[in-house]
């Protein structure tokens, strides 16, 4: 299963989460967010940097790409699937073809999968969050159960609400085949974008422990 620690933005914090057994580090480029990142920081090449964005123009994700080194661009806005064409074809441009895009959908009940086949041929794959009044951070999961009605084209990483004591759920909804890997973030922190590394530690352990079962 694939792990990735969203939210990362204080340098020492950063070198600490690096020593850990994940597989995707995110940083949120969306200036509300209280977990913003502004310095960028370098991670061991087994782990691969995602950026999220919110509405941004094409021409500032690339400047983040660059300067950032990011292989993952996640978006988490209204973006359309002709912006996420667009971008791609930018990226391309760029030499920029190996990253990966990932677009957000926000899940309350089963009619927000509806729109997520319009993105097919646009991005490399999906994250599912909880549908709240703000872009992420809701600490509130939505009914994973939901997940046993999609047939996804494209591999899902969970999201949303997700703490230490859900490591054999989700660790199942894995062995299903439901989910590619799962995204945490608020669940596992002091405060925002300081992450406990202890509790992340521990989450760790715990997954590859209900995996192996």
């Amino acid at each position: 299963m694939k792990v990735k620690v969203c939210g990362m933005k204080h340098p020492e914090n950063i070198k600490a989460l690096a020593e850990q057994d994940i597989d995707y580090m995110g940083f949120i480029f969306y200036e509300k967010s209280p977990r913003f990142a502004e310095t960028a920081v370098d991670v061991p090449d087994s782990i691969q940097k995602v950026g999220v964005f919110v509405n941004e123009s094409i021409a500032v994700i690339l400047k983040k790409v660059e300067s950032f080194g990011l292989e993952v661009i996640q978006l988490h806005g209204d973006e359309t699937p002709d912006f996420c064409l667009e971008l791609r074809k930018a990226l391309d441009k760029a030499g920029q073809a190996e990253v990966s895009l990932w677009k957000v959908f926000s899940i309350k009940s089963a009619s927000d999968f509806k729109g997520v086949k319009a993105y097919h041929s646009a991005v490399d794959g999906y994250l599912l969050d909880t549908k709240g009044q703000y872009r992420g951070g809701t600490g509130e999961k939505f009914d994973w159960q939901l997940l046993e009605q999609q047939n996804f084209s494209k591999p899902v990483m969970l999201s949303g609400g997700i703490g230490p004591e859900d490591a054999e759920q989700v660790s199942q909804l894995y062995k299903d085949g439901l989910i590619a890997g799962v995204d945490i973030n608020s669940g596992f922190e002091d405060e925002p974008g300081l992450k406990n590394i202890k509790l992340v530690q521990e989450f760790l352990q715990n997954l590859r422990t209900y995996e192996q079962v």
